[in-house]
């Protein structure tokens, strides 16, 4: 199960404050900060040109904390470290080393890692698979019948609060609610460590460069707050179970990724 209390993830904080230092498609956690310069490219017409829907239905509040579950030194987290220096190098021969030979990558048609692109530094599988690992991992919850040792990233994927397509976990504090997907857009609310449900009409007006990065962190997550506000906050600090998600196996000692997939 995940922990729901404690101190923020030191790397994930690290990893909020470079948000606010990637694209100006990022926003900022701190309300109390007037608003980044945009300096990213125009807002498509699509975004731009239909307004936000001001409210919809309030529900019940569901706060939470989730903090990251693997444990300083182990195996694991020093394998972690390892991947994320890899992630900064673009080090596709690292990638295959670890790739185990069944990766599953798809739930449709069979996917290799080529078909990822990992040789592309530019490829979005990089900035998913670094935004994933940012934000903390959870002890994979093996069959019984089946145990294994791994970890699961992030850790909203083991999270087992609600809808795993609708609901949409914020790991922050203090996260703008902006009213159109730019950073120079008004703040319509501020959230905090709370499970909050998508917006489907929010993600209709979306472009498709911006569906594209959605589960990297220059990305706009549409979402309606328990108040009814409709607005989209910074990808960065928006996790749903059934986005992205990796999966680690300890095979007689060496660390393998035996997922990296989306949906359900």
């Amino acid at each position: 199960m995940l922990s729901l209390a404690g101190c923020q993830f030191p790397e994930l904080i690290s990893f909020n404050r470079q948000i606010e230092q990637n694209s100006a498609a990022v926003v900022s956690s701190d309300t109390a900060l007037p608003a980044a310069p945009d300096t990213s490219s125009q807002p498509s017409p699509q975004s731009s040109a239909t307004p936000a829907i001001a409210t919809a239905p309030t529900y019940p509040r569901r706060p939470f904390k989730l903090t990251d579950q693997v444990p300083k030194n182990s195996s694991f987290f020093k394998f972690r470290q390892r991947l994320q220096q890899a992630i900064r190098e673009r080090d596709a021969a690292f990638i295959r080393a670890i790739a185990d030979p069944q990766i599953k990558l798809t739930f449709g048609p069979a996917m290799t890692l080529q078909d990822l692109a990992i040789d592309d530094p530019n490829s979005l599988f990089w900035q998913r698979l670094d935004r994933i690992l940012s934000a903390g991992c959870a002890a994979y919850e093996a069959p019984a019948d089946s145990p294994i040792e791994a970890w699961q990233c992030p850790h909203v994927s083991q999270a087992s609060l609600g809808d795993p397509f609708s609901d949409v976990y914020i790991v922050g504090e203090g996260v703008n609610v902006r009213e159109n997907p730019r950073t120079n857009s008004r703040v319509v609310a501020v959230v905090s460590h709370e499970v909050v449900k998508s917006d489907p009409s929010g993600y209709d007006r979306l472009s498709e460069q911006q569906r594209q990065e959605l589960q990297t962190d220059r990305g706009w997550q549409p979402i309606i707050t328990p108040a009814g506000k409709r607005g989209y906050v910074a990808s960065g600090y928006a996790y749903t179970p059934a986005g992205y998600r990796a999966r680690f196996e300890n095979q007689t000692g060496q660390w393998k990724m035996t997922i990296f997939i989306t949906g359900d």
